[in-house]
């Protein structure tokens, strides 16, 4: 029988899955719950060594004599210390080492508990992984002990071999029960790379007949013309649909471009008819991240990670593979090693509802700025936005697909997207467009006067007199007053530093003097900086968004629909 403990039935279940089975003891009282539980459980063959530097060694010479993973499990104090000079040793000779030393909990340290110190950074310089288990108390816990483990188990073996350090705090040693008969098959996550043999890049292609695929497409990595081939290819083989934004700078006829917008006019049973068996993640970020999360948590769909981003991303908590490869090598491979295809309207379906009829203009805000811009951009020119409310208005409205999108949306900040603007134009032939804030723009306000500041920059700046988004949250009662510290209300307008530093400076209090100044800034042949300054007001701008969503309107496409079922329903009955 084994412990409920469920920390330590992930310990047990992931070390065989993992097939790591020997496991070298030295006495102790701390890691009993988990040691008594090793051997109820005949896959496990433990070794006894009461000196901890001995034990160490004699686990080196396990692995050198039979190549396997080994482990050493020690209680709580200087025990693990000890291990010192063999893990130095099975970091320079390579040896994938799993050090699981038991601790006492974290919130005792250095609180003149017993047999405490930090275990957790002994060993931060020799040793490939270092990972601290929570006391699992909830789901939550349980997903990330389980996330832990198979970072720290994959690490042994990935790109070369070395040792491992898990921290493993027990509440107690002696108030355990021993009651669960089998040991439970938890999340496992596997790393696979091009080597793969056809046999499994088929049987990885089997996991998606008849199944609902959706790719997620991140910033970072470029649709090559190679790329774009075998995505076409895969997405036409298995009905894959692909959900991304503008600032991913994926164009693709089956992906949505809007995701933002469509996630906002999809209805309840839409969501769950659409709701994907399997998600491909690629790139970095994207700004529908919430809204993903909390549609595909609780599905508990299968998640595969592509690119050579190893390290395990688990957003969804439901990652089970990692394909380190080039994209387009695994979207050709899986492709090519496919003996079916799968029928069916899931990539349209999600391609009818993200044609969105136009929205009605909106009243001066923003939004209206922002739109006006976006509508007459030209083509090939770059665009550069700010983060917070300028990257979520922007989505609004479609731009050619020769216009590439940036924003510095890794940490999502607001300071430096201005400086990385400048640098973007700097050596740019194309002309750049800028979208900002008041605050971003503020903050960052010494990226003007950088030398290299190119004549084609052109800044769309949105002065509210403070940061809109940080009242979005706030009721209507509390935005009447709104707290001055909150968004940094100010007064300020950026004409006098602008001119200083060469820019045409242009200003605008209504639709006509945006659409005046817009024309302005997308006149490429005038060789100087221009910025637009656009007045309005934090809560007009606020609402904006709000107003907009709700104006999706989405008739037209539920009469095609209806239209369609019916259609469907007469060919059933006269067959």
């Amino acid at each position: 029988m084994f412990s409920g403990n469920k920390m330590v039935l992930q310990l047990l279940s992931l070390l065989k899955q993992y097939g790591i089975r020997k496991v070298v003891v030295s006495p102790g009282s701390r890691h009993f719950v988990f040691v008594h539980s090793l051997e109820a459980d005949s896959y496990f063959k433990l070794y006894s060594v009461v000196d901890e530097r001995s034990a160490a060694f004699f686990a080196l010479g396990l692995m050198q004599q039979t190549g396997e993973i080994v482990a050493v499990t020690c209680s709580s104090g200087t025990a693990c210390m000890n291990y010192g000079s063999a893990i130095v040793e099975a970091y320079y000779q390579h040896l994938p080492l799993l050090i699981l030393s038991s601790d006492r909990l974290p919130q005792f340290l250095n609180q003149m508990e017993d047999q405490m110190y930090d275990q957790l950074d002994t060993f931060t310089n020799c040793t490939k992984y270092q990972g601290q288990l929570p006391v699992v108390n909830n789901a939550f816990d349980e997903w990330y002990c389980n996330r832990i483990i198979n970072e720290a188990f994959l690490e042994l073996t990935h790109h070369g071999k070395g040792p491992v350090h898990l921290n493993i705090p027990f509440e107690a040693h002696d108030t355990d029960r021993f009651e669960v008969k089998e040991i439970p098959v938890v999340r496992k996550i596997n790393i696979s790379t091009s080597s793969l043999t056809s046999e499994k890049w088929e049987d990885y292609g089997e996991q998606l007949k008849g199944k609902k695929v959706m790719i997620v497409w991140g910033q970072s990595v470029a649709m090559t013309k190679q790329l774009e081939d075998a995505v076409t290819e895969f997405t036409r083989n298995f009905d894959a649909v692909i959900l991304t934004d503008k600032i991913s700078n994926c164009h693709h006829p089956r992906a949505v471009t809007n995701t933002t917008v469509v996630w906002r006019a999809l209805r309840p049973l839409e969501r769950v008819v659409l709701k994907p068996d399997i998600v491909i993640s690629v790139g970095a970020n994207y700004i529908f991240n919430n809204e993903l999360k909390g549609y595909l948590r609780p599905a508990n769909v299968k998640h595969w990670q592509v690119g050579k981003e190893d390290k395990v991303c688990d957003p969804f908590r439901s990652l089970t593979e990692i394909f380190e490869m080039e994209e387009d090598f695994f979207f050709r491979a899986i492709t090519a090693n496919s003996t079916f295809t799968n029928e069916g309207e899931y990539a349209d379906s999600w391609l009818n509802i993200s044609r969105l009829p136009l929205l009605p203009t909106p009243d001066y805000n923003e939004l209206y700025a922002i739109g006006a811009l976006m509508n007459s951009l030209p083509k090939n020119v770059d665009l550069q936005l700010a983060n917070s409310c300028t990257i979520r208005m922007a989505h609004f409205f479609p731009i050619d697909s020769s216009i590439r999108v940036n924003c510095n949306r890794g940490v999502n900040g607001i300071d430096g997207s201005m400086s990385t603007a400048i640098g973007f134009s700097a050596d740019n032939l194309r002309p750049t467009f800028y979208i900002t804030g008041d605050l971003s723009f503020f903050y960052d306000m010494n990226s003007l006067w950088i030398r290299h500041l190119s004549s084609k920059m052109r800044i769309l700046l949105i002065n509210n007199g403070g940061g809109a988004v940080m009242y979005g949250s706030l009721n209507n009662e509390m935005r009447k007053t709104l707290p001055p510290h909150i968004g940094a209300e100010h007064g300020m307008s950026a004409k006098g530093w602008v001119e200083s530093v060469g820019f045409k400076y242009l200003s605008a209090h209504s639709k006509e003097e945006v659409d005046e100044g817009v024309k302005v800034l997308c006149d490429t042949t005038i060789e100087q900086p221009i910025i637009l300054e656009v007045f309005t007001t934090i809560n007009s701008d606020i609402d904006s968004i709000g107003e907009y969503y709700a104006k999706v309107n989405r008739k037209n496409y539920v009469e095609k629909l209806l239209s369609r079922v019916k259609a469907k329903a007469k060919e059933i009955l006269k067959n």
